[in-house]
């Protein structure tokens, strides 16, 4: 480990909220690829809500019951797992200021100027709640975030936002999958999230199903992920990299993503 005197270098933070049940280190095909481009990924983990948790110190433990009863109807309950997530994003905020104060290793290690979150489902939900309260991110990037369980009476949102849909973005391929009133619910959460966020661009990952951003498909040999992986995370980091520099997200994205990376309306139809 290089002393703190003599490390002159600070580097961007992502924040990484992850989806429901899902154990926060599986999101390594993100993670792999935005930190050769120079990014600090700090993932955050959901005790007893993920499938498993693991703590430094080899402590197991299981999804906790209540967590696999949870019914995909159960809105209250979502809400109540929501809450919990914000309060983890903005508590992670205020614990790495402490270590880049005071900690041995760590101290000055973070760019707490430069912070993004990205979050998926659950996680997506979560990261654009966090935003609305924590100043100190100034970006957010949604991974099929479970808009069907934002608060539509406050979409508002200081930090650009970038939204990343699987390919199934719109109400008639979401209800072909789930409930229909969830996907009721969810078209009419983008639709208001669209209307409302001043600051934000919406597409979709064409080949992305709403597993593809995690690891979930890897563990089973699904490979279609991996380019998933790396189209997202250029497109996470073009578009953080835009707000760090001029608080905008860029207008287009790179040309070498145009044929994966798809604007989409509120909708979720390509524009």
């Amino acid at each position: 480990m290089i002393k703190q005197k003599q490390r002159k270098e600070t580097w961007p933070v992502v924040l990484l909220s992850p989806g429901f049940g899902i154990e926060r280190d599986m999101y390594l095909g993100l993670i792999s690829n935005l930190v050769p481009m120079g990014y600090i990924v700090v993932t955050i983990g959901a005790p007893y809500e993920s499938v498993f948790t693991v703590y430094p110190d080899g402590l197991f433990l299981k999804q906790a019951k209540e967590m696999v009863k949870l019914k995909s109807s159960d809105y209250k309950g979502w809400h109540r797992l929501l809450d919990s997530r914000i309060r983890s994003i903005t508590a992670v905020i205020k614990y790495l200021d402490t270590l880049n104060e005071s900690d041995s290793e760590l101290e000055g290690l973070f760019d707490m100027k430069n912070v993004s979150a990205v979050g998926h489902s659950l996680g997506g939900a979560a990261v654009l709640e966090a935003a609305k309260l924590e100043e100190r991110i100034k970006a957010a990037v949604l991974l099929d975030p479970s808009f069907h369980i934002i608060r539509l009476e406050d979409i508002m949102c200081h930090a650009p936002v970038l939204l990343l849909r699987q390919e199934a973005s719109n109400y008639e391929a979401m209800a072909a999958m789930m409930n229909e009133k969830i996907a009721h619910d969810y078209i009419n959460g983008q639709r208001n999230a669209y209307k409302a966020l001043t600051n934000a661009s919406f597409y979709r990952v064409n080949g992305a199903q709403h597993m593809s951003f995690s690891d979930v498909p890897l563990h089973y040999g699904d490979l279609h992920a991996v380019p998933v992986h790396a189209a997202a995370a250029e497109a996470m980091a073009a578009s953080m990299e835009a707000v760090f520099q001029n608080d905008r997200l860029p207008s287009v994205m790179p040309l070498q993503l145009s044929e994966t990376i798809v604007p989409i309306n509120s909708e979720g139809v390509p524009t």
